[in-house]
């Protein structure tokens, strides 16, 4: 799965949990699912942030920037 396709996941899994219409256990079911899709999609988010700082290394220093700067 990609970073993309587990987030897809992970909103409509909130928002069959925000319609009510499932049953107790249906809606605890998805919301292990979605703890589980929250976990993946932040480790993806941590590789990506830990790529983007090796990127900007400069001569064997990482400069550690807010992305919007």
């Amino acid at each position: 799965m990609t970073f993309e396709a587990d987030l897809k996941k992970l909103e409509k899994t909130v928002q069959e949990l925000s319609a009510g219409e499932k049953t107790l256990d249906e809606s605890l079911e998805l919301y292990k699912d979605g703890l589980t899709l929250l976990k993946k999609c932040q480790g993806y988010l941590q590789t990506a942030e830990q790529k983007v700082k090796v990127i900007t290394a400069e001569n064997g220093a990482v400069r550690e920037q807010d992305f919007a700067g």
